[in-house]
């Protein structure tokens, strides 16, 4: 049954290649989308990147671009102050979470998983020993206001389910910034149904950006 899961997951990310090439879209395995329009100049935003930021190390390799990596989590810290120190700054750790308004909120922090989240409904909160602690938010503007660079080439947003009121509220303003925005949606593992996200697709792409997805979690909008 593993070799069988293993084979699947491993056909799965060659058509997931394919498609993505036909489409002129950048696939990263796991599940990363990007258009291949970076430079050394270039700025990302990679928002709940987790210890590995994998997705950061990548782009700096490929681009040698400067990287934010956004996590709240604690025991994520020590691995991106490495990663920190190993890039010679090109990459560079934020500890605080986004939401639609700047604050303090309680953090949910999973003993046995990689991904905590801001929500109680999640499944790994429901079913995981958990820490809780306070942690800053703060909502795009105010993200981009203290990155204090402009334009943002790249923004990933992996908010395990945070992402929906986040969205939801947002206006046209909020995010002409970015020239593209990769979300990873979480409606498998939250109270949200695939409707609240594709309510969500819909109305970014109305604010004019393309919308390309391999798999319907995780959406890439371009300009």
């Amino acid at each position: 049954m593993k070799i069988l899961k293993q084979t699947l997951i491993k056909i799965r990310h060659i058509v997931y290649f394919f498609r993505s090439k036909i489409a002129g879209v950048q696939f990263f395995e796991p599940d990363y989308l990007y258009c291949d329009r970076f430079n050394e100049n270039s700025v990302i935003i990679d928002v709940g990147c987790g210890h590995k930021a994998e997705f950061s190390k990548h782009l700096i390799k490929k681009y040698n671009l400067r990287a934010f990596g956004v996590d709240p989590t604690k025991k994520h810290s020590p691995f991106l102050k490495i990663i920190e120190e190993n890039t010679k700054g090109k990459f560079h750790h934020l500890p605080l979470a986004i939401t639609k308004e700047n604050g303090f909120i309680t953090f949910n922090e999973s003993e046995q998983n990689e991904s905590g989240s801001i929500l109680l409904e999640h499944t790994n909160i429901r079913n995981d020993d958990i820490k809780t602690y306070k942690v800053e938010s703060v909502n795009l503007q105010e993200l981009v206001r203290r990155i204090g660079l402009s334009p943002i080439d790249f923004i990933k947003l992996d908010l395990e389910g945070a992402e929906y009121k986040l969205l939801d509220g947002i206006n046209k303003k909020d995010i002409e910034i970015f020239k593209q925005i990769y979300v990873e949606f979480h409606h498998h593992c939250t109270n949200y149904s695939i409707r609240d996200t594709e309510a969500i697709v819909n109305k970014i792409h109305g604010m004019g950006f393309e919308v390309f997805t391999l798999d319907r979690h995780n959406y890439l909008f371009y300009k």
